[in-house]
């Protein structure tokens, strides 16, 4: 009888909802082509403490968000000889692949492994791990988006619209409301939140110049008696500071604990907009954790399910020679995996896997908002759409 293959795989870093889709679909396509699928929980803490799960124990759950194997934020480099156990236990048991789910912090442990070939998986609400270039007015982008990341952006659009989210109280209280995003440095969530309608959206990439956007909301405030206002976690002021950030909390890849942007605009706001207006009706809502919760968005689960079955597909056809990175890209008739080399995706001076940031092809900074080919990229991604524009012309005219 034909020894199994053994393979690995595991989710390091935040959750996201289609996790579990992938995972489970590639135990099942795995399953079929003699191979046993070990689980390690938490991440690399898991690889690290020898403990793990087989796959073929667990009950199947797609549409379930989270991570069956949990997770964990470890970075090799910054362990006493981390690199060294991992690869040490890696290589005590066997195995004829890993595969690595996570976001950019998770994925940059692979560039120290070296027991084991590993299959990389990006995952992250930040859509900051991939490559997208502009060249002539055309995108050109390695891994169209991250997993998680379609959930995320229908679920902040969603949010500030005046179908579902804050926009009537907005209008009803002539409130300034300050929803946050996450997003440490990358601004793509905060930008998605477009289909929602919102008035600005401030992001990490470009620092904000607080006079000029003070002028600027009270013109819209004149206007229109309320305001929406998107800020990601990770925004700055033209000075360098962050709006918010408390660095006794950094994690172990050293960034700071983010979560209370919204609250340090809305309090800069309402000292400064004393006197113009009902400073009490100045407010801020941060959904936090609820981007990043609950059951999967259709592209989410499609594609984590295809993803899983791709890379089964990859590991059982080939012995692997080296590190793959399975990103998504955009077809005539969809999106679908592709396997790149990891030589597509070089590390970075400090040892880290590179990110995507928003720039000036995608956002416009002298609005405060996403830019034509922002919006063009970022259609494909959400269902969502606000159709408030008539309806809040109507509002004016009430007002």
């Amino acid at each position: 009888m034909q020894t199994k293959k053994k393979i690995g795989v595991l989710t390091g870093g935040g959750d996201t909802p289609p996790l579990n889709a992938v995972l489970f679909s590639l135990q099942h396509h795995l399953s079929k082509k003699n191979c046993q699928l070990i689980g390690f929980v938490k991440g690399w803490e898991g690889v690290l403490e020898n403990r793990w799960v087989d796959m073929e124990s667990l009950t199947e759950y797609h549409r379930i968000g989270g991570t069956i194997l949990k997770s964990s934020r470890v970075n090799l480099a910054n362990l006493p000889e981390g690199f060294e156990k991992a690869n040490r236990r890696l290589s005590e048991m066997r195995l004829s692949a890993l595969v690595v789910i996570g976001g950019d912090d998770t994925l940059s442990n692979v560039y120290g492994i070296r027991a084991v070939p590993c299959v990389l998986v990006s995952k992250t609400i930040d859509n900051d791990v991939g490559r997208t270039t502009v060249k002539n007015g055309q995108m050109q982008i390695l891994n169209y988006f991250t997993l998680g990341f379609p959930t995320a952006g229908e679920k902040i659009a969603r949010f500030v619209s005046l179908e579902e989210g804050l926009r009537t109280t907005a209008y009803s209280h002539e409130r300034i409301i300050i929803v946050e995003s996450m997003g440490m440095q990358a601004g793509w969530l905060a930008l998605a939140s477009c289909f929602g309608k919102p008035d600005f959206i401030l992001i990490p990439e470009f620092p904000l110049e607080y006079s000029l956007f003070l002028r600027k909301l009270k013109e819209v405030y004149q206007i229109q008696r309320h305001a929406i206002v998107v800020v990601a976690e990770g925004a700055k002021y033209s000075d360098g500071s962050y709006l918010y950030a408390e660095t006794k909390e950094s994690d172990t890849f050293g960034n700071p604990r983010f979560g209370g942007a919204s609250v340090m605009l809305r309090d800069r706001l309402k000292k400064d907009l004393a006197g113009f207006m009902e400073v009490r009706n100045i407010n801020a809502v941060n959904p936090s954790y609820l981007y990043r919760s609950g059951s999967p968005a259709g592209l989410d689960l499609t594609i984590g399910k295809r993803i899983g079955a791709y890379c089964a597909h990859l590991i059982s056809k080939e012995d692997l020679a080296e590190h793959r990175f399975v990103g998504i890209q955009k077809t005539h008739s969809g999106f679908e995996p592709e396997a790149y080399s990891l030589a597509q995706f070089p590390e970075t001076e400090k040892k880290r896997f590179p990110k995507r940031f928003v720039d000036s092809y995608f956002y416009d900074p002298e609005r405060w908002h996403i830019s034509p080919l922002g919006k063009e990229y970022l259609e494909p991604l959400i269902s969502f759409r606000s159709e408030a524009g008539p309806y809040i012309r109507w509002l004016k005219e009430c007002m």
